[in-house]
């Protein structure tokens, strides 16, 4: 019966009992354990990462209640700042103190850096083996430090700081006020806590870990860490969830992310666990994961070899003719199958066979005559944005009677159309555009005298080289339109040409100029060839240049934009070797 043997029948019902039900279980089996698996793990992990942070809270908030008794209760502390500076009295209570400092930077075990701070002198107890940067450091962090507590009163406030002499550049800083120009405080890296943190995973051998820059309830950016496959910058944090799941960037791995902000700084702890890594301690949801894709392989194996005979073979034949078709072999004719689709498919593809080889000349040649009549009519669009400036110009000369400026001018401009007139040809060479330009330059010299320049570097035997008409003019005409702002400077345009190196032959062509370079967004737009806004309508040369060189040579002519490092635009344009442009329009 036809309805039997159509394709679409066949291939519906073979997919639905094989693959249907498979797909179903695993599907099921998958969300079900997936899910389990995240509960129970993030709860785990969850409450693992509370009791770091409810630690760390604490010894932090111990640090701060002992800072606050040694402004209020060591006496040689209220000492010191009763004793005129450099006196004995001074030196020795001081020495006093840093023995103590040194001491009592043992007992935390998170402490860095204990200090005392005054306006003339910085005492400190440091693990850091440079005195001397760690006073410097003070200096330069701690006045900031202390007009910030000032709006921060929170007795376990901590403040958090960037420096480079910091290993891995963040610290938490806590400040004291003892009296009027006294202050103590401490120092904590946070490097050390990141390190505390990822001790609890094995340092990054279970999970990721990073401590994060928070404001209010959003996660700003990294302090350390954060390197792994996550990025968490503008996450915000919801308390009420237990974990969030984000796609790695660097892979297509699923990661729960459980993080947990601090009660005594803006800073948020968070950890990063692979799915992947929960599957390890699941060996019958891993066997599974395992032996499934080898009972589907085999199913699909078998259903392969059926498909196969009803489907793969009668459409390989008919792509084997498809391909003879475009090597252009189109006598080849294709056999009818029993199914009723591939019946069809022979006979449309037979008449269209005959088709083609009655149409493909004509239809050829006029998709030449298309892209010639379409080269053409870009060549018509570039006409000379200056022409009512120069008859202006001209005019002006002529109202001061300066009839050999007037004839000068009236001479460039008269060589100049001529050229455009002349550019209906397919290519000139590049030392006609060059003369082409050296007119437009002539034009514009008159207009701006002692303002303009253009200089060449161009070796002789390329002058020869055939190129399409208009390809380097415009540009120049750009720089001058968009590049010559400052009229107190010199403006100077230079071209050179470069012969490739690579075995393919063909040569760069750059033009350079010193004006204001490229607006940004406009450069962007350039290089990926994307349609310029409705206000850069007069860069419309330069894109018709794009496309006619496109015609033109293909893909082997490319033009790249760029600004220059001490400022100006340099436009590079590719031409390929003269073999290359053997299949072009014209």
């Amino acid at each position: 019966m036809p309805f039997v043997q159509s394709l679409k029948v066949k291939l519906l019902i073979s997919f639905v009992a094989v693959v249907v039900p498979l797909v179903l279980f695993m599907l099921v089996n998958n969300l079900y354990a997936k899910q389990v698996v995240r509960e129970k793990v993030s709860e785990t992990y969850r409450n693992t990462l509370d009791m770091f942070v409810r630690q760390t809270d604490n010894n932090l908030h111990e640090t701060s209640e002992y800072l606050m008794k040694m402004a209020v209760l060591d006496s040689e502390v209220g000492l010191l700042s009763s004793y005129p500076y450099g006196t004995d009295n001074y030196v020795l209570t001081k020495v006093n103190i840093y023995n103590k400092l040194m001491r009592d930077v043992g007992f935390y075990d998170l402490l860095d850096t204990i200090f005392l701070y005054t306006d003339n002198d910085v005492i400190i107890g440091t693990r850091s083996n440079d005195y001397e940067m760690m006073k410097q450091l003070l200096r330069d962090h701690v006045p900031d430090m202390i007009e910030n507590d000032l709006n921060n009163p929170t007795a376990d406030y901590w403040q958090l700081a960037s420096d480079v002499r910091i290993p891995g550049r963040s610290m938490m800083i806590k400040i004291v006020h003892v009296t009027d120009s006294l202050y103590v405080g401490a120092i904590i890296r946070v490097q050390d806590i990141a390190q505390n943190l990822g001790m609890q995973w094995s340092e990054g051998d279970i999970a990721d870990s990073g401590l994060y820059l928070r404001r209010g309830n959003e996660i700003v950016r990294p302090l350390i860490g954060g390197e792994g496959p996550i990025q968490l910058d503008g996450t915000e944090m919801n308390g009420s969830l237990s974990y969030i799941t984000q796609r790695g960037e660097r892979n297509n791995d699923n990661y729960l992310v459980m993080y947990k902000g601090s009660q005594t700084a803006d800073m948020a702890y968070a950890i990063m666990l692979p799915e992947q890594s929960m599957l390890q301690n699941l060996p019958f949801f891993q066997m599974a994961v395992y032996f499934l894709p080898i009972g589907i392989a085999i199913l699909l194996l078998l259903y392969l070899i059926f498909v196969q005979r009803i489907m793969f073979k009668p459409l390989g034949e008919l792509i084997l003719g498809m391909k003879k078709i475009s090597l252009g072999m189109l006598d080849v004719r294709l056999k009818s199958d029993k199914t009723v689709e591939f019946v069809f498919l022979a006979n449309t593809f037979n008449t269209m066979a005959e088709q083609i080889k009655s149409l493909k000349i004509g239809m050829y040649e006029e998709q030449l005559r298309v892209k010639h009549g379409e080269l053409k009519q870009l060549q018509a669009q570039i006409n000379p944005h200056f022409y009512m400036n120069t008859l202006n110009i001209i005019y002006n000369f002529a109202a001061l009677k300066d009839h050999e400026s007037v004839k000068k001018m009236s001479l460039h401009l008269a060589d100049y159309f001529r050229f455009i007139m002349r550019a209906n040809r397919d290519t000139i060479t590049l030392d006609e555009e060059l003369r082409h330009i050296d007119n437009y330059i002539t034009i514009q010299e008159m207009r701006f005298p002692n303002k303009l320049i253009i200089t060449y570097d161009i070796p002789e035997p390329l002058k020869s080289f055939p190129i399409p008409a208009l390809t380097v003019q415009p540009f120049v005409e750009n720089a001058i339109i968009h590049g010559f702002k400052n009229r107190k400077q010199l403006f100077v345009i230079h071209i050179a040409v470069e012969q490739k190196t690579s075995f393919d032959g063909g040569f760069y062509l750059t033009i350079r100029d010193n004006g204001i370079g490229f607006p940004p967004d406009v450069l962007n737009r350039l290089n990926e060839k994307q349609p310029l806004l409705e206000g850069e309508s007069s860069r419309l040369g330069i894109v018709n240049v794009t496309h006619r060189l496109s015609l033109h040579y293909g893909e082997g002519a490319s033009i790249y934009y760029a600004n220059d490092e001490d400022g100006g635009a340099a436009v590079t344009i590719m031409f390929p070797a003269m073999t290359d442009t053997a299949g072009a329009v014209g």
